[in-house]
């Protein structure tokens, strides 16, 4: 690996950007690296909050890689409502497995950072592998895709975490309980808000094919809080969590058609929450696709 740069170039954003990897993870990404043929670079996006805008170190190697990204407006809306996010960039001559952490929300994740690591080489290991993807689109529509390959992706990176020893439960059930404490002093989200919706789908998703009975015991007053504040997701959830709990995930045939079922679920939850949506819905059909 060593001799096309790749080790190298990700070596020193990691350690540029403030981001330290343990020998756990270290061995990781280079098993990714390997096997997808392209290097795992990881960086920290700061916000400056008097701008309004997201930023990264002007020497951050790679940086021109990650500012793309940081310049679409759909993508900026998801990434402030995220902790961290993968992206595969492709580009002739320029392939990575971008991994960015959200530096605007690093008070909840800083103490926890190996396992949002992990989760994050989760989503690359299983692009290196060869797994689909939905197609993102830089519109009202990101959300969609996103949710739906979280969704499917997944229930394979909660069992390889689990293979490998990473303890990513403490940190995923601190911010449930964190989830649980909003819902229960907000209202409703507006009509018109159907991301919110689908972020939620694929957050009751993963509590119910994540978690074993008994597991956590703020499970039941999560999804009490859930009920009261968007009861209209409840059915999207069960179709979904049925749905995959028949089929094998490790399965890349039944994986690509499970991507493309909870695609249609989330798109037809969104379809339900204003007219616009409704008739853009016709028009966009082919967004159930994957690479």
């Amino acid at each position: 690996m060593g001799d096309n740069g790749i080790d190298v170039i990700s070596a020193t954003l990691l350690l540029l950007a403030g981001v330290t990897l343990g020998p756990e993870l270290e061995a990781w990404k280079k098993q990714i690296e390997s096997q997808g043929g392209v290097p795992v670079l990881v960086a920290k996006v700061d916000f400056d909050r008097a701008k309004n805008e997201l930023y990264l170190a002007p020497d951050t190697p790679g940086r021109e890689l990650f500012t793309g990204y940081l310049k679409q407006e759909e993508f900026v809306k998801q990434f402030h409502l995220m902790n961290a996010v993968m992206i595969h960039h492709r580009a002739p001559g320029a392939q990575a497995y971008l991994v960015l952490l959200n530096g605007a929300r690093e008070s909840d994740w800083a103490d926890h950072q190996p396992s949002l690591l992990a989760h994050e080489f989760g989503h690359a290991w299983l692009k290196a592998r060869g797994f689909p993807t939905p197609l993102f689109v830089n519109d009202r529509w990101a959300c969609i895709s996103i949710h739906a390959g979280d969704i499917t992706q997944h229930v394979l990176i909660r069992q390889e975490l689990d293979r490998r020893g990473i303890d990513f439960r403490t940190f995923w059930l601190k911010s449930l309980g964190q989830a649980t404490t909003q819902f229960e002093g907000t209202s409703p989200p507006p009509e018109e808000d159907r991301c919110t919706r689908v972020r939620q789908v694929a957050q009751s998703v993963d509590v119910r094919l994540g978690l074993k009975p008994g597991e956590w015991a703020g499970q039941s007053r999560y999804e009490t809080a859930v009920g009261k504040t968007m009861p209209e997701v409840n059915g999207t959830v069960e179709s979904i969590v049925s749905y995959l709990k028949e089929r094998d995930m490790a399965d890349k045939d039944q994986h690509r058609e499970a991507l493309k079922f909870v695609f249609e679920r989330l798109r037809d939850l969104a379809a339900q929450r204003t007219d616009e949506y409704r008739v853009e819905n016709r028009a966009v059909s082919t967004l159930a696709g994957v690479n």
